[in-house]
């Protein structure tokens, strides 16, 4: 017999093996065969367990016990994506969702190279493109202006000093429950379309920084980036797993995670969301940020079809949005942009970057498929009040390629700037609180980008 008898005979377990049960049950182990496999012990053991015949184990059976448990969690821990003092090194954990890796992606083309719209996503899903991708952001586009705003904001947004009602004057830090001697709240933070992750990182480093500087513990802190570029991906996790190491051995214990998903959130199944911590926790414990930064929510075909059927999808009452749209400049001539849509404007280097990663996917798919190179030209144009520009106030830098040799224009990118009066009030109409604004100079002095912080409400009826 592997377990001591106990010393009177008790209507059902006692705590300490009802404890066991229970954490055995929520580990997966819940047959009188699992448990005994568990414990190393016979099944005939197992109903003594359950009935209270045995109160306790024997000290060697406990500690075969705890090893086994140890292990199994630990085993979980690396199937979610945990982070500790020293990152994983030579194996990136990936997901990828039906429908969303590179084979579909290179379907996807060939079946819509035929019609007049193609979308931003097949611009740097392979390596190729990704390449392409990181160079044009690095190269001429003020980008250390961009990651200073992207720090300043959360540095503002995750203040947890008091204002004169005693709340934190960060809105982040309100909902995180900085100051407040409750159960610790958990974060998931998910980057849509996230590139290389500079920007992400930052926030990742901030909410680390305002927790330890609060003594705040998090229940957990998971990353999740989400886009269909692979190479880009790896980057993003790689990064965010560098940061969240640097804090994983400091203060009280958080569990850190990065989960990487291979998917396309713009006409995905979203599939991706049942992984996060978010969905297997009871929703007062944990709270979800959704990051869209870069102009990726001025990349998106249709904005009002997104919010409605796939931000509404992620996001729960009281969720956060943080997004970074480009600014209307007026006159919009302004625009740095606006200078492509001239006629006979010679190129700069920044300028032909562009139009070669416009290029890109069709000159792939040509040599794929065997075809001599074909005529190009990118057009920029500007619309506006059309089905391109569903925010009022927004205007469209359509970037269009010109097949010559088929005489037709297929659209490639959609690139907006957006009125922030108009698109705060679009975002309150579709039942989301506008909590906090932070404008972005470039290196003239003029508001460029905006940071948008919002705050999901009841789905309006």
């Amino acid at each position: 017999m592997d377990t001591k008898p106990a010393r009177r005979r008790k209507d059902g377990p006692s705590q300490l093996m009802d404890l066991f049960l229970h954490v055995a049950g929520a580990l997966g182990f819940t047959s009188d065969r699992d448990l005994a496999d568990l414990a190393g012990a016979s099944v005939e053991n197992v109903p003594n367990w359950r009935s209270g015949a045995v109160q306790e184990f024997k000290l060697a059976k406990l500690k075969a016990i705890k090893s086994r448990l140890a292990s199994h969690i630990e085993a979980l821990e690396h199937e979610a994506g945990a982070v500790g003092a020293t990152p994983q090194e030579g194996l990136h954990p990936l997901e990828i969702e039906e429908g969303s890796g590179p084979a579909d992606l290179q379907r996807q083309f060939r079946d819509r190279v035929v019609y007049d719209y193609l979308g931003h996503r097949f611009l740097y899903y392979e390596p190729m493109g990704a390449l392409a991708w990181e160079n044009l952001i690095k190269r001429g586009y003020e980008q250390d202006r961009w990651l200073t705003g992207v720090d300043h904001s959360a540095q503002q947004w995750l203040d947890a000093t008091r204002d004169a009602h005693g709340w934190c004057k960060g809105p982040i830090a309100h909902a995180l429950g900085f100051g407040r001697r409750t159960t610790p709240m958990g974060l998931d933070v998910i980057s849509l379309g996230p590139g290389e992750g500079d920007k992400e990182h930052r926030i990742l480093q901030r909410i680390l920084e305002a927790a330890r500087g609060n003594d705040q513990r998090l229940g957990w802190l998971a990353f999740a980036p989400v886009d269909v570029s692979i190479p880009l991906l790896l980057n993003a996790a790689r990064g965010a797993r560098a940061v969240m190491a640097t804090h994983a051995d400091a203060g009280p214990r958080t569990r850190y995670a990065v989960k990487a998903f291979c998917a396309d959130f713009e006409e995905g199944k979203l599939a991706f969301a049942t992984r996060l911590p978010t969905a297997v926790h009871d929703a007062a414990e944990g709270l979800r940020l959704v990051l869209i930064l870069g102009n990726v929510f001025g990349n998106l075909r249709d904005e009002e079809g997104f919010v409605q059927s796939r931000l509404r999808a992620l996001v729960r009452p009281r969720d956060l949005v943080w997004l970074e749209v480009g600014l209307r400049m007026e006159p919009l001539e302004r625009d740095p942009l606006f200078r492509m849509t001239l006629p006979d404007v010679e190129e700069s280097a920044v300028e032909a970057n562009r139009r070669l990663l416009l290029e890109g996917p069709y000159r792939r798919w040509e040599a794929a498929t065997g075809r001599p190179p074909g005529a190009l030209q990118m057009r920029i144009w500007t619309r506006e009040d059309d089905e391109s520009c569903r925010v009022p106030g927004a205007v469209n830098f359509c970037h269009d390629l010109i097949l010559k040799d088929e005489r037709r224009v297929c659209t490639m990118l959609y690139s907006r700037r957006y009125e922030l009066g108009a698109l705060s009030r679009w975002f309150e109409r579709l039942g989301f609180e506008v909590l906090r604004v932070h404008r972005v100079e470039d290196g003239r002095g003029e508001a460029r980008v905006a940071h948008v912080l919002l705050r999901a409400g009841a789905t309006p009826t």
